[in-house]
Formats: structure tokens, C-alpha cells, sequence
């Protein structure tokens, strides 16, 4: 994989080595993947997780809950507080061992096999979304948050299949590409997308999802003890594996039941083990 320098011309640290306040903090996300399919599963039955899995793009974050993917808090905590100086917003660099790895799009399509393609300006999905919207509980003018899904998943039971898969599809993007706090909304524009199928998939999931990972660590609140990351963060944890040797040793084995041909976000075990960079 692509993500380390080897040029001795790289940006500097974004903090001074040992001083980053970011070590005192402790690190968070929204992408609770376990939690959240164990919830369609109680409620929607198996069917709809299984055509997602194997018919849309995002199927990948559905196949990632089921894999029992161990979050680690301290490895990406080292990586963000050791990140150096980049004023792109499209890529994050880091210090390891002295050597600088870049975690760029090109590594997170790799990790997670999305479509990260560039984004259509022109492609604007003009449907009438008003009827589905008020079913669910949400404004017309507005996309949904997670408490309104939640709500509206447990009693959608006597819903068509297409709406309840729909409903499936807004939570997948709002716990798993967006990685969104619980209050917050899929804006309109990306909401709409779920009624029309073709239009859901065509879309460039996966550079969404980067864009909002490397924002929230590029913002990350300095002032309170805690600072939340959005977006898929576990694509992350698993680009240090792939370029880490010595890490993936440790905590990020390859799984002894897949192959190549599985992206490597489903190939990797994790754990919480501890190592000292």
C-alpha cells in the first residue's frame, strides 16, 4: 500500500514531539457499527442485511459489523497526535518512528472498497421526497438524525420492504460512511439518495466518508476533555496495520478464513493490544 514517504523533504510536526494536546484527551467516534446491526437484525429480520450486503457498495460496513472488528482508541489517538503539518484537506500525515506515512483517498479505497470517485456537482437527484419524509418523522426541508431513525425503526414493521430497506440504507449512512453524533443530520441532498437506487449507488460513498473522517480530525476540539471522530474510523485503525508491519503483528492479523480478494477492512482482525511506537 501506498501511504509511506521515503523523501526526507516532508511537512513538519503540527505539535511539538511529546506536547500534542490531543495525548491527555481521550478519543472517541460515532461509527458503532455492532450496535447498530444488532438493532436491524431485532427488528427488520436478516433479509434486508443480506440483500444490502451483497447488492450495495456500503455492504462492506454491514459485513465490518459482523466481523467483531476491535475499536482501538489509543493506536489512532497516537496517530492524530503525532500528525504533522498539511494544509490539504483531502490527506493526513503522521509521524512513525521517524518516518512520516500519509493516509490519503487512494488508501482509504483500497482499505474499503467504496466508491470514492470525484463528486458530480451536476448530479442532483430532484425527487418528491416529502411522503417518505413524514413517515419517518423528519421535516421536508431537512435530512434525519439518529434518534428520529431509531424511532421510526422500531415500529416500521408493517412498512413495504423497499421502505424499511430504505430506512436501513439512511442509518448506514449515517453510523457507518458519515459517522455522524446522534443529533447530527445527513444533509438532504445525500438523504434523498436511498429512494432511488441507481442514484444511491452511483454516489461516491467512500470520499464522502474520508472527507468527513480527515474534517473531524483536522478540527478536533482542543478546549474539553474528549474529542469525537466521525466517519469510518475503523478504515484508519486498519491503514496502520497495512502499512505498520511490526503493528499488524501485534494487533491486526490477517484473518486465517479470508483471501486476497477480500478488501483489507474485512481482512484484519484488531485488538486492543498496547505498543509502543
Amino acid at each position: 500500500m501506498a501511504s509511506a514517504s521515503g523523501s526526507k523533504d516532508y511537512p513538519q510536526r503540527l505539535y511539538p514531539e511529546g506536547k500534542s494536546p490531543l495525548l491527555k484527551k481521550s478519543c472517541h467516534h460515532n461509527c458503532k457499527l455492532h450496535e447498530f446491526i444488532m438493532m436491524i437484525r431485532d427488528h427488520l429480520g436478516e433479509e434486508i442485511c443480506n440483500d444490502i450486503m451483497n447488492n450495495s457498495q456500503v455492504g462492506v460496513l454491514l459485513k465490518l459489523a459482523l466481523t467483531s472488528f476491535i475499536w482501538s482508541a489509543k493506536t489512532v489517538q497516537y496517530f492524530v497526535s503525532n500528525q504533522l503539518k498539511v494544509d490539504r484537506n483531502h490527506e493526513f500525515w503522521t509521524l512513525i518512528g521517524g518516518r512520516p506515512v500519509r493516509f490519503t483517498l487512494f488508501e482509504y479505497a483500497e482499505i474499503t472498497g467504496l466508491n470514492c470517485d470525484p463528486i458530480d456537482p451536476n448530479d442532483k437527484l430532484e425527487i418528491d421526497h416529502t411522503e417518505f419524509w413524514a413517515e419517518i418523522g423528519v421535516r421536508g426541508g431537512e435530512g434525519p438524525n439518529w434518534n428520529e431513525l431509531e424511532a421510526r425503526m422500531k415500529t416500521c414493521q408493517a412498512w413495504t420492504y423497499q421502505k424499511k430497506k430504505m430506512l436501513v440504507l439512511l442509518f448506514i449512512l449515517h453510523v457507518g460512511v458519515l459517522g455522524l453524533h446522534r443529533n447530527s443530520r445527513i444533509s438532504l441532498g445525500l438523504a434523498k439518495t436511498v429512494m432511488d437506487e441507481a442514484a444511491f449507488e452511483r454516489q461516491p460513498w467512500g470520499r464522502y466518508g474520508f472527507h468527513e473522517l480527515i474534517y473531524s480530525i483536522k478540527i478536533a476540539n482542543l478546549g474539553g476533555a474528549r474529542y469525537t471522530l466521525h466517519g469510518c474510523v475503523q478504515a484508519m485503525l486498519v491503514w496502520g496495520y497495512e502499512c505498520i508491519p511490526i503493528l499488524a503483528e501485534r494487533a491486526g492479523k490477517i484473518r486465517p478464513d479470508v483471501d486476497d480478494s477480500v478488501v483489507p477492512l474485512l481482512r484484519r482482525t484488531s485488538s486492543q493490544c498496547r505498543y509502543a511506537f
